[in-house]
């Protein structure tokens, strides 16, 4: 044994100061998925028009979504002018509240008038007396 021979202090480990780190990581990661919503996304991308109305649904609509362009979607699904109202029917027949029934028509802010009033004249051959046009606040642009 050597006497006055120095002490080496072990260097500490640098991996020590990443465990905090990766917990921290994990635990935003848990976080996240747990409260964050996930909802289906429409087939068609559209920007409602504008509205100063603030009446909001309550009950699950079916959901009709046409496009600037003229493209219809019901039940995640493109479709044409043909198939929409044979597709109202058969969910109307499904549905066991039939009062309570009704349609959420999403359509472009950039639509003709004229393809809307084609697609409400579809929706009116089958019968069904509410239905919704989804808007957007104007509070919501800025």
């Amino acid at each position: 044994m050597k006497v006055g021979q120095s002490i080496q202090h072990k260097k500490p480990d640098q991996d020590d100061s990443l465990v905090p780190l990766i917990n921290i990581v994990f635990l935003m990661l848990i976080f996240f998925m747990v409260a964050g919503h996930i909802s289906q996304s429409d087939p068609i991308k559209v920007q409602p028009p504008l509205s100063a109305s603030e009446t909001k649904q309550v009950e699950e609509p079916l959901v009709i979504i046409v496009s600037e362009d003229g493209q219809v979607a019901i039940d995640q699904a493109i479709t044409d002018d043909e198939a929409l109202l044979p597709t109202i029917n058969k969910r109307f027949e499904a549905t066991e509240d039939k009062d309570t029934f009704h349609i959420l028509v999403k359509v472009d802010g950039n639509l003709p008038v004229e393809r809307l009033q084609d697609v409400l004249t579809i929706i009116k051959q089958s019968g069904i007396k509410r239905v919704s046009l989804a808007t957007q606040k104007q509070a919501e642009l800025t």
